[in-house]
């Protein structure tokens, strides 16, 4: 008698274990359902950002590094220039 039991409640823990695996499937693939078009919306945006960031770069960040490239380049040669002139009022005023 204790077998029959035994074996009965083991069919019943079979069962139970394949409906829970049944139901956790299915909550599975509903949640990817109703979260799969916001992640397209988040990789589609990600992508929009991607490209405004790099026209921004391309039109307005490098135009604006060469103007400060050549804004540091032409300070450094007026500072030379000047240096060397007040080097010539310096050794003139000397007497040499």
């Amino acid at each position: 008698m204790l077998e029959q039991v035994r074996d009965v409640m083991i069919i019943i823990c079979a069962f139970l274990v394949i409906a829970s695996t049944i139901t956790f499937t299915v909550f599975v693939i509903l949640i990817f359902r109703k979260i799969s078009p916001t992640l397209d919306t988040a990789k589609d945006f990600t992508s929009d950002l991607r490209s405004i960031s790099s026209l921004v770069s391309g039109r307005v960040a490098r135009p604006a590094m060469k103007g400060a490239i050549f804004a540091a380049g032409l300070r450094k040669a007026l500072v030379t220039i000047s240096k060397r002139s007040h080097r010539k009022e310096k050794n003139n005023g000397n007497g040499k």
